[in-house]
């Protein structure tokens, strides 16, 4: 727009040096160079208002020197537009809200950043949470968007920055202390959810969402991590346990088949065998030139050599 305006104002200058050099003939040659050059120079300025460019990536709304809106450009490339339309430009790539630690506020184009977000859970213990939004504008949506934030700015500071801290303190209200640090992924997508809810129909789309820590007070800390140890000690001894019936249960299976093997012994051990095996003993041990004594009355066959 500034522009058009200098390019008015050189026409002028131009005008003036024709009316200059006809009415002083001895000024007529700085009159004509005048003219010329303010003419030149006007109407290229004025022309440099008829046309823009528009990167990939981007989308454009035409707004009236008066403001009104004069329509919306959505495809990269060169364009044209009247002179005293001005070119709101959009960022429709994905666009990223960073709450982390202690850090500082900046707004970067579609971009912000700043310090963690501090939440209360369902069990009334404040966390400090850092998160990590992606997002994206649709294309279509840019006209509303300018009509309601008038530049991208304040629309990333007065509505998405807005609602990525109010979802990320209202989530936490769902979970418990315990769930809020054991269940990582399921915050995350109840986060994710009330986004999308909230931003339904603003031309506003959630892309990604990344919790990436979340602090109790060190208190709460200490207690999860001691609760931790125990758990991992209570797995240990019940492992030891589990060991221990199972040996348990492996000597009681061998000695009922001890048992049951004798049983089958006994039941074939009839009295002519024990004898048998008696005299085989007998023989055995005097085929070694060992005196064998029995008892009185025994009925021994002795086998004897000549």
């Amino acid at each position: 727009m500034s522009l058009l305006v200098l390019g008015l104002l050189l026409l002028a200058v131009a005008v003036a040096g024709l009316v200059v050099g006809r009415r002083r003939p001895k000024s007529r040659a700085i009159g004509l160079i005048t003219a010329v050059a303010g003419g030149v120079l006007g109407v290229v300025a004025i022309l440099s208002q008829t046309f823009y460019t528009q990167d990939s990536g981007e989308a454009s709304v035409l707004v009236d020197v008066s403001g009104v809106i004069a329509g919306q450009e959505t495809s990269p490339g060169f364009h044209g537009k009247a002179p005293w339309q001005d070119v709101k430009t959009f960022n429709i790539r994905n666009q990223t809200v960073s709450f982390v630690g202690k850090g500082d506020t900046d707004y970067s184009g579609g971009s912000a950043a700043g310090p963690q977000v501090t939440a209360q859970d369902a069990d009334g213990v404040s966390n400090d949470i850092d998160v990590n939004i992606v997002y994206s504008i649709a294309p279509e949506k840019v006209t509303d968007i300018y009509r309601q934030y008038r530049d991208e700015q304040n629309f990333v500071q007065q509505f998405v920055v807005q609602q990525v801290r109010s979802q990320t303190r209202n989530v936490p209200n769902q979970f418990s202390t315990l769930d809020l640090l054991t269940k990582r992924t399921e915050v995350s997508s109840a986060l994710r959810t009330a986004l999308e809810s909230a931003w339904e129909g603003t031309g506003v789309q959630v892309d990604q969402v990344n919790l990436q820590e979340i602090r109790p007070p060190q208190a709460v800390r200490d207690s999860y991590s001691a609760a931790q140890q125990a758990q991992v000690q209570v797995a240990a001894e019940q492992s030891k346990l589990d060991a221990a019936k199972i040996s348990a249960q492996q000597q009681v299976v061998q000695a009922e088949a001890q048992a049951k093997a004798n049983e089958v012994l006994a039941k074939s051990l009839s009295e002519p065998v024990l004898q048998s095996r008696y005299i085989d003993a007998l023989k055995s041990i005097g085929d070694k030139g060992n005196l064998v004594v029995v008892p009185q009355g025994s009925t021994p066959l002795v086998q004897v050599q000549k």
